[in-house]
């Protein structure tokens, strides 16, 4: 293996040169900064793309792995000391609380180990997007003296700067595989550089406090691997359906007002990825779940208005949402890409989604038909939409989501479709919600607003609420995690069985 192979001593004097090359591109942009009263956003994106550029050769310079781990995990604990010391603010001084000095070299630390010895090219291009299109989407919005701001997280974006990110990574991608004489027809080169652009642009839209510096790169080695490298599980036109049916489906749901816009754009990065690796065999149950429990929470949406207070979020489901409900899913997705001979991954996700289903409906339908609840732990009665609370008619409405998922999932693997994995797929999938109701009356947070009544919100019309049980960390977002987890965890027991 390349990546630990033994350096030469050339290649430990380069490796001394490029190290004290990116310090003296620190200091130099704290100079700036400290004594000529330099712009930190100008010279931390100076940086930025310097560095960037260093690494785009890292792998045509070097043989061994070694000094590139060195270099990124030097860098690593460089960075995060200067921030924790509150120093080097030329590279990291901006406007906001912000890791992403930190994120930047971890991310070379994995594409290095995802990708040195298989596919350096992957390495090069994804860190070169991250230097030069993440900077031109700073610098284009940023210094615009009337952009067209929008807010999908705490962080500000333009649409200018986006379009700039997007542009920009397209020419990146274009012109490194020429340069690096890919096999593909100029036209897939195109298609491979414009899907590619979205699908970054996205991540980067909808990253914030840094963390684009960790995802456009990941991202963009993602969707560079499934469409450049031969293998036989990866179909280039399946992804640029998935992309397409994305768009399709964030769209819709915008227009529906069944997500706001954050959430928008996290279905579509989720429905990229899902259709695009497994088709509809693994799309099918998740957009069955998206649909029903969409349609499900605005239906009697004016029978439940009197539980607003009580819930954290409205039916519009953010992006914070969307990733605890179908994260796991994600995440299972792409394990199975690396072992896509691994039939019980797909099980283990249609167990997730299961339990994210019973989850919702039972909350829902609990909430709808207003039966009175009993607490999951004391079994003493609760009010209608207390976390941990569990009714006759909302455990009934658990379990029907999730017999609706084991059906659709087992319906388009009809070869794999026997009683016993239906069954197991229902009882993973119910009990991950009674785990999510277990914790939802024991850990999460709940809060209690000035007038005495309890909610899940640490804050009510503006005005802060008391925490009255759980920890501030455990909301909803997290309980919902746990939950789809949790139904995973048990259809691999189930499994094993």
């Amino acid at each position: 293996m390349k990546l630990i192979l033994r350096p030469s001593s050339e290649e430990w004097l380069l490796f001394g040169c490029i190290f004290i090359a990116i310090s003296l591109f620190i200091l130099t942009a704290e100079i700036i900064r400290k004594y000529f009263r330099g712009s930190p956003e100008i010279t931390r994106k100076v940086v930025h793309i310097a560095t960037g550029i260093l690494i785009f050769f890292a792998p045509q310079l070097f043989t061994s792995g070694i000094p590139a781990l060195l270099l990124a995990m030097s860098f690593i604990i460089i960075n995060y000391a200067a921030i924790r010391f509150g120093v080097l603010r030329g590279i990291h001084g901006t406007h906001r609380v912000s890791y992403g000095t930190v994120y930047y070299p971890v991310a070379f630390l994995l594409l290095v180990l995802l990708f040195w010895d298989s596919y350096p090219v992957i390495l090069s291009i994804s860190i070169l997007i991250l230097a030069l299109g993440d900077a031109a989407a700073a610098i284009v919005g940023e210094n615009l003296s009337h952009p067209h701001l929008y807010y999908l997280t705490s962080d500000k974006k333009s649409i200018e700067g986006s379009v700039a990110m997007l542009i920009t990574t397209s020419v990146v991608v274009f012109m490194s595989l020429r340069y690096f004489d890919i096999r593909q027809s100029v036209n897939e080169v195109f298609m491979i550089s414009v899907a590619t652009a979205i699908f970054v642009a996205a991540w980067e839209a909808i990253s914030s406090k840094g963390f684009d510096n960790l995802t456009v790169p990941l991202s963009a080695a993602f969707m560079l691997h499934y469409l450049i490298v031969p293998m036989q599980h990866h179909l280039p036109y399946q992804l640029y359906g998935g992309l397409f049916l994305g768009i399709a489906v964030a769209s819709i749901s915008l227009y529906f007002q069944f997500l706001t816009k954050s959430g928008s754009v996290a279905v579509m990065i989720l429905a990229t990825i899902i259709f695009g690796i497994g088709g509809w065999n693994w799309t099918i149950p998740i957009l069955t779940f998206f649909i029903s429990s969409s349609l499900l929470s605005r239906y009697g949406k004016n029978k439940k208005v009197k539980y607003n207070l009580m819930f954290e979020k409205s039916d519009k489901r953010d992006e914070g949402q969307v990733a605890a409900n179908g994260g796991v899913a994600g995440l299972l997705i792409l394990l199975w890409y690396i072992y896509p001979e691994n039939i019980q991954i797909y099980f283990m996700y249609a167990a997730s989604i299961a339990s994210a289903t019973a989850d919702t409906w039972a909350t829902e339908i609990g909430t709808l038909l207003a039966t009175q609840p009993r607490s999951i732990v004391t079994l003493k009665k609760v009010e209608p939409g207390t976390s941990g609370g569990i009714s006759f008619w909302g455990t009934i409405g658990g379990i029907a989501g999730a017999v609706l998922i084991s059906a659709s999932a087992l319906m388009v693997n009809g070869e794999r479709a026997t009683s016993s994995i239906f069954i197991k797929i229902v009882l993973a999938g119910v009990a991950g919600s009674f785990v999510d109701s277990i914790i939802g009356a024991t850990l999460q947070s709940q809060y209690q607003t000035e007038n005495g009544k309890i909610t899940e919100k640490a804050m009510y019309e503006g005005v802060p609420t008391r925490l009255i049980r759980g920890f501030r960390l455990i909301n909803n977002d997290v309980i919902n995690w746990i939950c789809v987890f949790s139904g995973a965890a048990v259809m691999m027991l189930l499994l094993s069985m």
